[in-house]
């Protein structure tokens, strides 16, 4: 416990709206140090997507957060297939696991009325960022928060990655190669 402590204190403030001052690839090589092996192995497949099934990581917090993904994944699959008027065929047991979760399909509704689909993306990462920091709840200084701090750095720089610039050149390649494929 007490080392969780020393790597929890190192690391630098994450906040909203600012540059990360810690890639996670260098976020992971300083938790190598002070984590257990066991704490190394969850913190070592830590990802944004979570398994379709479910499967018990060894972490509460991540476990948690895997469930609101995946159930949030599927609601915006399931929604953007209705709205594109596209098949979809949904597990008897996903219907019932998104229906568990009235507040991830709201957001995944709210997500899909925005017409600017980079402040979608915008809007959805700060609902994955309060999330975590939710679950994070009173765990400042052990293998949850160093989980917690793992998630809130993908996040960031996920986001990171998406920008106006970045969006455009993404369309404009898609754009080309649909043209190129209808000659």
């Amino acid at each position: 416990m007490s080392s969780y402590y020393y790597l929890m204190a190192q690391l630098p403030g994450i906040l909203p709206g600012t540059p990360l001052a810690i890639t996670y690839d260098r976020f992971v090589e300083t938790a190598s140090r002070f984590l257990s092996s066991r704490d190394s192995r969850i913190l070592a497949s830590l990802s944004l997507e979570p398994p379709r099934d479910t499967v018990s990581t060894g972490s509460r917090l991540l476990d948690s957060w895997y469930a609101k993904e995946r159930a949030l994944r599927m609601a915006l699959e399931k929604m953007r297939a209705a709205r594109m008027k596209r098949d979809y065929s949904v597990r008897t047991d996903d219907e019932e696991y998104i229906g568990r979760m009235p507040e991830v399909q709201q957001i995944a509704r709210n997500a899909l009325a925005m017409d600017n689909p980079l402040e979608a993306e915008r809007y959805l990462d700060s609902v994955r960022l309060n999330a975590v920091e939710n679950l994070r709840g009173n765990h400042f200084f052990d293998s949850e928060a160093v989980f917690a701090y793992g998630l809130m750095v993908l996040l960031h720089e996920r986001s990171d990655r998406f920008t106006v610039d970045a969006g455009s050149s993404s369309y404009t390649a898609i754009y080309h190669q649909i043209l190129e494929n209808n000659v």
